[in-house]
C-alpha cells in the first residue's frame, strides 16, 4: 500500500511560509507604535465651537475584550470542538493580521487628519478673554498647555476612532469566524445563528459608543472606525479561510505547499492509520486524528484513500490525487 508523509522540507516550507505573515503582523504593530509618537496635523479650529467644549476625563474605557474574547473563542472552538491544530493557528493568524492592519491604518488616518477631539478645549486652555475673529479660525498656537505633552498632541488625533476600529476588528473577525462554523448562509434559515453572528458585533458596538460617552470622539470618528475595523476583519478572515457562502465555510484553507515535489509519496505494507503506529495513529474509541495540518480525519469514516488524499492536498494538485490512489494516507 501507499502511504503519504510530509518530507521534512515540507514542515521547514510550511513554517517559513507561515512565519513570514507572523513577521509581518510584528512590522506593522512596530510602525503603529513609531507612527504614534509622531506629531499629528493640527487642523484650524473655533473657540466658539460647542463640540470642542466638553471636559477633559483621566480614565477612559480600553478594548481588551477585543482580543481576550475572540482568543478564548476561537481556541475553544478549534481545540476543544474541532480539534484542529491548523483551525486554531489559521483563526489566531487572521485575527493577528486584523488587528495589527487597523492599528497601523488608524493611526496613519488619525496623523494625517488631524481633527480635534470633543474635549480639544480643554486640553488647549486657551487664554482668557480671547475672542475668535469674525469668519475666521483659529490654530493650535493660540493654547497656553505644553504643546510637547502627548495629552495635547492627542487632542488632535480625534478621527477615525481607534478603540472603535480595534473593537470592531477583533470582535468583527470573531463574528465572522463563528459564521463561517455555523454555515450561516447555508439557506437553511436558523435564527439563533445570525443571533450568535451579531453578539460580537454588538459588544464591538457598545465599546465604540463608550468612547461617546468619554467625549474622546464625535459620532462619524466612531462610525468611520466600525467600517474600517470591520473591512479589515472580513479582509484578514478571508486570508485563512473560505466565503462564508461556500460549502465548505468555516475550515481553514489547506497547508501553503509551493510545488508537489516537496511531498514525498512511497510504498509501505501497512499504514500508520491502520497499524497503530507513528504520529497520525488513532487514539482510542475511534476519536478524530488531526494530522498537524488539517482538520481532524475519523479512521472509521474513510472508505476510500482518495478521500483521504483530497482532505491533505489543495484542490489545484488534481494530478497527484489522480496518480495516486492509495488504499490508506498517514500524515508525518
Amino acid at each position: 500500500m501507499l502511504g503519504l508523509h510530509f518530507s521534512s522540507s515540507l514542515k521547514k516550507q510550511l513554517f517559513i511560509s507561515y512565519g513570514k505573515d507572523w513577521v509581518l503582523v510584528i512590522i506593522m504593530i512596530i510602525i503603529f507604535f513609531g507612527i504614534d509618537m509622531i506629531a499629528p496635523f493640527h487642523r484650524e479650529f473655533s473657540i466658539n465651537d460647542t463640540s470642542l467644549m466638553h471636559k477633559y476625563t483621566e480614565n477612559e474605557s480600553v478594548p481588551v475584550v477585543a482580543i481576550v474574547v475572540p482568543v478564548l473563542v476561537i481556541a475553544a472552538v478549534s481545540l476543544g470542538i474541532r480539534r484542529s491544530c491548523l483551525d486554531l493557528h489559521s483563526g489566531l493568524l487572521g485575527l493577528a493580521v486584523a488587528l495589527s492592519l487597523t492599528i497601523m491604518m488608524t493611526d496613519v488616518i488619525k496623523i494625517s487628519v488631524g481633527r480635534p477631539r470633543p474635549d480639544m478645549l480643554d486640553r488647549c486652555q486657551p487664554p482668557q478673554g480671547i475672542e475668535n475673529p469674525p469668519l475666521l479660525l483659529l490654530n493650535y498656537t493660540i493654547c497656553t498647555a505644553d504643546h510637547d505633552t502627548y495629552k495635547f498632541k492627542d487632542g488632535f488625533k480625534s478621527f477615525p476612532s481607534g478603540h472603535s476600529s480595534f473593537s470592531f476588528a477583533g470582535l468583527g473577525f470573531l463574528s465572522f469566524y463563528l459564521a463561517g462554523k455555523m454555515h450561516l448562509f447555508d439557506q437553511g434559515g436558523h435564527t439563533y445563528k445570525s443571533f450568535v453572528f451579531c453578539f460580537p458585533f454588538l459588544g464591538a458596538l457598545l465599546i465604540a459608543i463608550s468612547r461617546l460617552h468619554d467625549y474622546r470622539h464625535h459620532w462619524t470618528d466612531v462610525f468611520v472606525g466600525g467600517i474600517i475595523g470591520t473591512a479589515f476583519a472580513y479582509f484578514a478572515y478571508r486570508q485563512y479561510y473560505p466565503s462564508l457562502a461556500a460549502q465548505n465555510s468555516g475550515k481553514p484553507f489547506p497547508p501553503r505547499f509551493n510545488s508537489p515535489s516537496d511531498l514525498f509519496v512511497h510504498e509501505d505494507q501497512t499504514s500508520d492509520l491502520e497499524s497503530g503506529h507513528g504520529d497520525a495513529a488513532p487514539p482510542a474509541g475511534g476519536g478524530p486524528v488531526d494530522p498537524g495540518y488539517g482538520e481532524c480525519i475519523y479512521p472509521d469514516s474513510i472508505n476510500s484513500s482518495t478521500r483521504l488524499i483530497n482532505q491533505v492536498l489543495p484542490p489545484r494538485y488534481q494530478s497527484l490525487r489522480d496518480h495516486y490512489k492509495p488504499s490508506a494516507v498517514s500524515i508525518i
